[in-house]
């Protein structure tokens, strides 16, 4: 997938390789782009290997709010029902304190490498 053409909207790229499926998200995650986020990130979860599980890069996320939060809880729950490790890696100092303030930041980064958590 690419970027879209208005940087508010979100992408979701897909990648695979040796060491797991990565699912990198770009632009904004709100009430508006997350039922699309979703619909990428079960595609994602269909095609990922579960033993090395679903890797959601935040490094280009500009902007998220509750939904968007609520989304990502929804996509970890998801795994968790196919069996498949979903984790946020290379997460921005402004995603780690709203996981942080709502007490997601353990849950939804869970197994992931320090080098990783940004």
């Amino acid at each position: 997938m690419t970027t879209p053409s208005d940087p508010r909207r979100p992408a979701a790229e897909n990648h695979g390789g040796t060491s797991g499926s990565t699912l990198a998200l770009i632009g904004d995650l709100d009430y508006a782009t997350s039922g699309d986020l979703l619909t990428r990130a079960a595609h994602a979860l269909a095609a990922a290997d579960g033993a090395h599980g679903l890797a959601v890069d935040c490094h280009r996320l500009a902007f998220i709010d509750s939904v968007g939060l609520s989304s990502l809880l929804q996509i970890r729950q998801d795994g968790a029902a196919r069996g498949i490790a979903v984790r946020l890696v290379r997460i921005g100092p402004r995603l780690r304190r709203l996981l942080e303030l709502t007490g997601t930041y353990d849950h939804l980064t869970a197994g992931a490498p320090r080098s990783e958590h940004g």
